[in-house]
């Protein structure tokens, strides 16, 4: 029957049956109409680099690709392709379709063959690109459409680590190294018939990538924040984008009550080494609701490592990251359904140890790159399992926002030193904020 289905399968749809989740007009996400855009400088990797977020991750950012040799050797091959992400079109157009439609099915076909796992398309609202590159120039281009290429990061390698050991960043590169080559080569391939295209990946982009997959209905936003989950693959992805104005049809958003589920399962935040995503609600930041994470504890604790290269421990513990057994589908299909079925199958997670790690599928080795020398690392590896007594306490820990109007401007090229009591202060703010605003929304009921 699995190969019957196959075979009916057109090549646009994918691997991964994401037609038959429920769409909706608008994401799940609120999102105001006051969303600033923001420059590439405000990146907090960006701002560790500048020295923002103290010395010690200024001097642990200039090594955070190399750390790790096999990281060194994907961050590379990467890198070298930033230059092909732009070029000019062709200047005729080639004798293509012109039906949206069909040139819709084509690109996302196209995607799939180049080993995509998946696809989806969006239009381009002007917040979600950056406002000033990295020299602090303004970025003009303004593509209609975005193309996100969605990246398994790979189940059975987070099942053998840690999620915050010495494979975390190798994870992290093998998925943007192979959302790059796809991007790049489609863009290429877009501008070879005539029109305009330009990749965005994790080495050199200008557009945000967060509300890309999320407006091209690949995910919903999760507690862990800055990080949209989808229904087949959890957490556990990666993306790149292509922006260009050849006429596709964008897809909408999708619903799969993980809303109601992320307001319910705190794993994540339990099992955070930096402590830095809430068990609290939403705020109001810059413009839309938000499990907002401290960025700056976050970012610290990836760039310092001493027991690892990088840190995606919250992807290794979601409930969502699963294999994709049946048992596993029927989960998710029930976690779909029936909000009634979150609490016991966010129990149940935990009782059958999902999260610890499986030693059969450790393969790789521990090593620290140091200048050109590749040494053990003198402390070992991170090694955690599951924290089941944290989650018990649940404590309401304080964690900083930093809103956009506090972030260094565009073209700056000095150090913005963080300011975290100020970030505490703005976390209660964004949380009153987006209480004010849900109150406004209410329909009156005196209304006639």
């Amino acid at each position: 029957m699995a190969l019957f289905s196959r075979k009916r399968r057109p090549m646009h749809l994918g691997s991964f049956p994401m037609e038959k989740i429920r769409r909706v007009d608008k994401p799940t996400t609120l999102i105001t109409d006051n969303v600033r855009q923001v420059p590439k400088r405000a990146g907090f990797f960006v701002r560790a680099f500048y020295g923002d977020i103290g010395e010690r991750a200024g001097d642990e950012i200039k090594r955070f690709i190399t750390k790790n040799p096999l990281n060194a050797a994907l961050g590379r091959i990467h890198w070298r392709q930033v230059p092909l992400h732009r070029g000019k079109p062709a200047p005729g157009k080639a004798p293509i379709p012109d039906d949206p439609v069909k040139l819709t099915e084509h690109i996302k076909a196209l995607c799939h063959f180049l080993d995509a796992d998946m696809v989806g398309i969006c239009e381009m609202p002007d917040y979600a690109w950056f406002s000033h590159d990295m020299e602090g120039e303004p970025i003009t281009t303004r593509h209609k459409y975005a193309v996100v290429v969605v990246i398994d990061q790979g189940f059975d390698t987070f099942e053998g680590s840690s999620g915050d050991d010495w494979i975390s960043g190798a994870q992290s590169y093998r998925a943007y190294l192979k959302g790059s080559t796809i991007t790049t080569t489609v863009a290429d391939y877009i501008r070879r018939l005539g029109y305009e295209a330009q990749s965005h990946s994790n080495a050199d982009g200008d557009v945000l990538q967060i509300p890309l997959m999320l407006l091209a209905g690949l995910g919903e936003l999760s507690r862990i924040g800055e990080l949209i989950l989808n229904p087949f693959l959890g957490p556990r992805h990666k993306t790149a984008v292509i922006t260009t104005d050849l006429p596709l049809v964008p897809d909408k958003p999708i619903d799969f009550n993980l809303q109601n589920f992320c307001d319910t399962c705190m794993k994540c935040a339990r099992e955070c080494p930096a402590q830095a995503i809430p068990y609290g609600d939403k705020v109001l930041y810059n413009g839309y609701e938000i499990w907002k994470p401290d960025v700056g504890k976050c970012v610290t604790y990836r760039v310092t490592n001493q027991k690892g290269s990088a840190c995606g421990r919250c992807m290794k513990m979601c409930p969502w990251n699963k294999e994709g057994l049946m048992h596993h589908r029927l989960a998710m299909w029930l976690a779909i359904k029936w909000k009634w079925t979150h609490k016991p199958l966010i129990w149940l997670d935990d009782a059958l140890g999902y999260g610890i790690r499986n030693p059969i599928k450790r393969w790789w080795l521990d090593l620290e790159r140091i200048g050109d020398e590749v040494v053990a690392p003198p402390a070992g590896s991170n090694e955690g399992d599951l924290h089941l007594d944290r989650g018990k306490q649940r404590t309401r820990r304080p964690l900083a926002v930093y809103p956009p109007e506090r972030h260094p401007a565009g073209d700056e090229k000095k150090t913005v030193p963080l300011d975290r009591r100020q970030g505490l202060v703005d976390a209660e703010i964004a949380a009153r904020d987006l209480k004010a605003l849900k109150e406004t929304l209410k329909p009156n009921k005196n209304a006639p």
